[in-house]
Formats: structure tokens, sequence, C-alpha cells
């Protein structure tokens, strides 16, 4: 052994190994020490033979301790070979590109080794507090396994790997993703590391990682950044916005829900309070007497042996003590400190007649929309804590029968307000009020009949039906439905459905809604055809002229906007539905659901529920603001499966739907311009024409109540060529320059909730929480205050 640095063994330029074959996946890592910064770019060898190319530019945090010290751990590779005809045997092995330089180990492909760590299990983060991933046992595939994470020798989460996860849907393996939730401590300013292992302790792909991140984000931490650094940090936290687990909610209720000083001053409000003394009745009082504002008075039934005070004598009892403001309160209903205060704000809107704010039972937070009719229909959402100017109630009560009871109250105040909603009807988003005691039949009852007056008045031919019992809600869920009239089954309806080649996708769709439309009268079918070529398409569609369905011929590049504008000038139908060719019809009546819900008063568009073929959502309405653009709603759910207080069930208005289901007037569209087919020739296009809509005054509606299938981008692949990349991140851009405030205000959806792509929606907390000013159902200005 000697120490003198000149005779020391020389150390090979490059460095990696291949780690393992498993499912048509080959995994390694190449390194070059004499470039740390590169990515090694290798060829992909059977035989001794290149086949292909790959770049180790993967991360992998496994490769920290095999690396010089400086250099970052983006060197792995994962090539997917069954994009190669390569036959069933054969040795791989790889080298580095122009070189005779081979990486360790050759794999043959009739006995692959055991699957490498990659491969099984894999975590990752963005440095905030949700750490995304999954892990499985591929000896034994439906096994569900517990991961846990470290910070040091503390555990600071665990999860159960059993949810559906995008990285492994294609392999058909089964829900095998997690999220682990760390705690909010931990968002202090300083890097955590992180460990993530499985039940037995072995790391996770891609542990450790690195957190840092601070819970009030980057603006808390740089305040005072003049305008130009102030709009890249609003940008960076608009683009990657961080979340929260949501069973951390007090503790972050507790940062960002600040008590505000006690005001002696103020309006006068007058709670009414309905239900039997006792320690529910005693919660509530002690949760008024705790209000930081301060003129407010409590009214209860007065009690004798023989009767109880009825509701309406309360209430004019309420009336006549000259308040501005009343609300009713159940007994058990216990208000935060700052609940009437922070209420009160609401009011300060111009126009402003209601005021709702959101609620807490059993420690689930309820966040709510701003005002939605078909969602307040469904569930009364809007009920626990309403304010209304007291001057209003006794307008409602002149020369009038008086409410039955508190939902009666609140019912006919809303139906009274609904016409002026956009400006009359309040939403504060704060949970301010814990309901601690269920609803029991009679309150369920006297709900549903109150919220059937209601539509009744508003919309005298639609009508307010029982829903099938979803387990675990605080209501009865319902439907609102539009029978339609023999007049209205008259009108003609025309489907649009774009396609290339794909015969077979085509046929299905169809067949399908031939199958479930047939009576029908006028249903007119357009196919437009973008190019076909394949002469079992070319043969079909000759089939198809004689069985009455229209082709319009439109060759040329894809622009599914002008495919469509075309269709719809050609359109015989006063209604006009955009349908992929990937779609497939599900059951008789989705067609008179949708065009139920369009003829309903201010409806612009309706789209409907799409599920993949695993019976997964694939849309449930489109959210706003995800990932700093729009997303679905629903994409972990399946079909069945509640969702955030029964949204995955229930009829609600939202921002947009997908165009690959959507129904409007053929007035309508071409009032708004139709599809932009400059700025959005293939993405978004829908996003902007429901936009469109929304700002001419017109609701949009999503209904599950009618159900397809979708195979989403099954004729026309996924973004994953330079080009369509490119395509795709300009069509991005005009999204955001065009609605790029409205994307940040989405009415159906709530301030308090994540954006982030990773997490579903309704799935966390967001961190830190976006601008909770009162709002009402309108929406955003575009580009109001949005910094490019």
């Amino acid at each position: 052994m000697t120490n003198d640095p000149t005779l020391a063994e020389p150390q090979p330029r490059w460095r990696g190994a291949l780690d393992g074959l498993h499912d048509g996946h080959l995994y390694g890592w190449a390194f070059d020490s004499q470039r740390p910064d590169a990515r090694v770019v290798l060829e992909l060898c059977l035989d001794g033979e290149p086949f292909g190319s790959a770049v180790a530019d993967v991360a992998r945090s496994d490769l920290a301790g095999r690396l010089p010290g400086a250099a970052d751990t983006c060197h792995g590779f994962v090539a997917d070979l069954r994009a190669f005809e390569l036959g069933p045997e054969g040795i791989l092995s790889a080298r580095v590109a122009n070189t005779d330089a081979a990486l360790a180990g050759a794999i043959a492909r009739t006995q692959p080794k055991a699957p490498p760590r990659a491969a099984a299990s894999r975590v990752f983060g963005d440095g905030g507090l949700r750490l995304h991933g999954w892990a499985l046992d591929p000896a034994s595939p439906k096994r569900q396994l517990t991961v846990h994470a470290y910070v040091g020798h503390d555990r600071v989460a665990s999860a159960t790997a059993s949810l559906e996860h995008a990285a492994l849907r294609s392999h058909e393996v089964g829900a095998h993703g997690f999220t682990l939730d760390l705690p909010l401590a931990l968002a202090d300013g300083r890097p955590h590391q992180v460990r993530v292992v499985d039940a037995e302790g072995q790391p996770l792909g891609g542990s450790p990682l690195q957190v840092c991140c601070l819970a009030d984000g980057m603006r808390a931490l740089l305040p005072d950044l003049p305008g130009t650094a102030a709009d890249l940090v609003a940008t960076y936290e608009r683009v990657l916005p961080r979340s929260l687990g949501l069973e951390q909610f007090r503790t972050w209720a507790a940062q960002f829900d600040p008590t505000p000083a006690t005001a002696d001053d103020g309006p006068g409000v007058a709670l009414v309070v309905v239900g039997a003394d006792g320690p529910l009745l005693d919660a509530t009082r002690a949760g008024v007497a705790a209000q930081t504002h301060r003129q407010v008075a409590l009214f209860e039934a007065r009690r004798d042996r023989k009767r109880v005070e009825p509701f309406a004598a309360l209430l004019a009892r309420a009336l006549e003590s000259g308040c501005e403001f009343v609300a009713c309160l159940r007994a058990g209903d216990v208000l935060v400190p700052q609940a009437l205060a922070c209420a009160l704000e609401g009011f300060a809107l111009p126009g402003a007649e209601l005021v709702y704010t959101d609620s807490e039972r059993g420690g689930k937070p309820w966040f709510k929309p701003a005002w939605n009719p078909d969602y307040a229909l469904a569930s009364d959402y809007p009920l626990d804590l309403l304010l209304i100017r007291a001057d209003a109630v006794r307008a409602l009560l002149a020369g009038a029968l008086p409410p039955a009871g508190p939902a009666a109250l609140a019912w006919r105040m809303l139906a009274r307000a609904w016409p002026r909603a956009e400006d009359a009807i309040v939403h504060v988003p704060h949970v301010l009020c814990r309901c601690e005691a269920p609803l029991d039949v009679a309150e369920l009852a006297q709900r549903h009949a109150a919220a059937q007056a209601a539509l009744a008045e508003v919309e005298p031919g639609a009508v307010l039906e029982a829903a099938p019992p979803i387990p675990g809600l605080p209501f009865a869920p319902r439907r609102a439905r539009r029978p339609l009239s023999p007049a209205e089954r008259q009108l003609g309806v025309t489907l649009m459905i774009p396609t290339r080649d794909h015969a077979g996708l085509l046929r299905r769709c169809i067949d399908t809604i031939a199958r479930h439309t047939a009576d029908w009268p006028r249903l007119e079918i357009i196919v437009i055809d973008n190019g076909s070529a394949e002469p079992e398409t070319l043969a079909y569609f000759g089939e198809l002229a004689q069985q009455g369905v229209k082709v319009l011929a439109m060759p040329g590049p894809f622009n599914f906007a002008t495919l469509n504008n075309a269709a719809v000038e050609a359109a015989s139908g006063e209604i006009v539905g955009l349908v992929n060719n990937d779609i497939e019809a599900l059951h008789d009546g989705w067609l008179d659901e949708l065009v139920g819900q369009l003829l309903r008063p201010g409806v612009g568009a309706v789209g409907a529920k799409l599920l993949w073929p695993n019976g997964v959502v694939q849309h449930g309405g489109v959210l706003l603001g995800q990932g700093g653009l729009a997303g679905h709603f629903g994409n972990r759910l399946a079909d069945a499966d509640p969702g955030d207080h029964g949204r995955n069930q229930l009829a609600q208005q939202v921002s947009g739907v997908t165009a690959a289901c959507l129904l409007l007037r053929k007035r309508d569209y071409l009032a708004v311009g139709g599809m932009d087919e400059r700025a959005f020739p293939v993405a978004f296009n829908d996003v902007d024409l429901c936009l469109k809509l929304r700002a001419a005054g017109l609701a949009i509606t999503w209904t599950p109540y009618a159900r397809l299938l979708h195979a989403e981008s099954a004729s026309r692949g996924k973004e994953d060529t330079p080009q369509k990349r490119a395509r795709a991140g300009r069509e991005m851009d005009q999204l955001r320059r065009r609605w790029g405030t409205a994307l940040l205000r989405d009415p159906a959806y709530h301030p308090s909730l994540n954006l982030d792509v990773l997490s579903q929606a309704f799935g966390g907390l967001a961190l830190p929480p976006r601008d909770r000013s009162p709002r009402t159902a309108a929406l955003a200005r575009p580009n109001e205050e949005y910094p490019e």
C-alpha cells in the first residue's frame, strides 16, 4: 500500500450499471465523472447490437452515496422496451453512446433479475409537506404496503399504498399509490431530510428527500420585494402551489384564522336558536357568549308545561329587538369566537342580502362553493350560519304567512334573492360554525319541503326528488330534475364527432349513442372527418351515410376548434353537442338528462360524468387553477365514491366542462364566437368556451345522472412529441393571459383547498390559503391584478 497519489489507481470516466428488467422496462444509471453536470446518452443493445437509446437524467436519490459529494443525483434511466420489436430472447446491455464504455451488468431476457427498487416503489415531492408515490410487492401485486416517513428517528407520517396512481394506470397492477402528509411544524423555512421506508424498513426509490418550505409562503419570507420581483414570487407560488393534509385542519386553522379584537359597537345581530334545553344548547350559548362582536342577542323559545313557543313567534320577538341582522342556530351549533365579526364582513359587498359561511361536523370541515343553486338544492349547504338582513325578513313577512321553521325561512329568503344571486348571496369562505348535533328525520323532511317550495317558486317546471342515499353525509341528498315537455322533446339535437380513422372507436361511439337515444325524434349526428385514410374507416363512412349520418369532410392539420366551429355552422339542431369519438354512452336517458339541465333558466352549457374504462372518474367538471391552469374534478374517485360531501354524486354548477361531451344551445355557441381556432387549436378550447359563456352571464352545469365512458386520447395520442409539447405550452400561455385572475378564483371551489396537481381536488388544505375575502358566484374579471 502506498500514499503516493501519483501511483493511485486511475478512476474510470464512465460509471454506471444495469439494475434490472421489470414489466418491459429496463432500469439503470450512468455518470460521467469528468462532467458531473452532464446527462449521459446511452445505446441500448441486444446481443451487442444497438436498438435504441436512453438519457440518464432521472432523479435517483439512492445514488447520493455512490457519486462524488458535489454531484446531483439525476443520473438514472428507465427505458420502455415495449416500443421495440425485440423478440423474447437475447442479452440486454448498455454502453455510453459513441464509445466502447459499457455499463456494468447484462441481463438475459429469459432470466430477468428481481425487479429493481426503482420499479417497485417511488416517492417524490416538490419540497413541500406532501409526498406522493407508489409502492407494491411484485411477488404479491394485490398486497397493499404500508409506508412510513421519518425525520431523524421520529416517525412523522404513515400511509397505506392503496390509492389510484397515474404512473401505474397503464400497468394494470391495481391501486398502490400513496400520499404522505407531513406535519405543519416542518414548514418552518428550514431544510429537513425525510426518509421514506416500507414496513420492513427498506427505503423507497427516491428516498431520502429534502423538505424546505414556509407555511405562509415565499411572499411572507420576502414581503418587501419590488414589483417585478414580487410578481415572480407570485408566479412561482401560482405554478407550484403547496398543500397540507385535511386531517391537520385544526392546526392549520389556528395558524391562519386569527381572532379579531373584541368590538363593543357595530350592527346588532339576533340569533334565534331552536332545540331542546340541555348540554347541546349550553354549548351554543357558550359560543355566542364568546363572540368578539358584542352586539349580539340570543333568542330561545319560551317553554311552559304545555307548549313551546312557536318558531314564528320567536322570530317575531327577535325582529322586534331592532336588530339589523338575523340568523338561526340549532342547539349544538357552536360559533367560533370570530364568527359574527367575520361573517358580517360579507355585507360590505354591494347588494349583499344574505351571507353564509363554512361549517364543520365531527372535525371535518365543509368548504363550500360560492352560490351554487344546484348543489344547494341537493345538500342545503348554505343553511349553516346563514345571516339575513332583518329588513329583508320583515319585508318577506309583510302580508305573508310566517315561516314554520328555520329551514323554511332560509329557503324562502334564498328564493327571494335567487334572481339577484350574483350580488345578493355572499359566501364568507371561513369555517365559523361547528355543528355538533345531527339532523333528525323531522328536520330532514322540513328541509326537503322548504327546498322544494323554493325550487317551485324559482323554476316551476322542475321537481326535487330524494337522491339515492350516500353513506356518511350530514344531509339527505336530493336531485333537481326537469322533465322534458312533449314540445321540448321535439327540439333538434345535433351531436358532432370529430374523427380521423380508428373506425372501431367511432363505431362503438355511434352505436352506443344510437342504442341509448332511440326515442329522440330529431337527433342528428355529424361525423367530422379530419382526413381519414384507412379503408375500414372509409367503408364505415359509407355505412353511416346510408343510416342518415352526415360525414363532413375537413382534411388538414388537426384543429379541434376549427372542426367543431364548422360542424356547428352545418348543424340543424337548436342544441349542439360536442362529442369525442372515444366516448361510449352507458345508459338510456343520458341525453334527456343533459337536455333537461340545459333548458333550466340561466344554464349555458352542460357536461356529463365521464369514466375511464377501469371505472375511475375521468371528468367530474373542470376545476380552475389546478397547477396554475385547469384540471378535472374527481380523477382519483371511483364511479360510486361519494366525493367531498357528495360532490361525485350530486349535480352542481362548475366553471367549465370538457368538450368530450358538452351540450349547449347553437345560438349561445355562435353568440360568444364559438371556439378560438387560433389561440386554442387542440387544448383548453372547451375551458375558454365555457368561460366565455360564464362571462356572458350563463351557468355551466355538471350532472352525474348522465354517465358515459371516455377512453381519453385513445385516437389522438398523448402530448409526446416536441411539436405537440410546444403547441401545448403556447395554449397554456394563452389561457393564463386571457383568464388569469379567473383561474385563481373559481367560484365552484374554495380558496382554502389545494390546487397542486398531484393531489385530487378537495384532497388537501392550501398552504397558505388563497384570498378568502367575501365572494359571490360572479366570475372574476379577466386578468384583474394578474401578473404576466
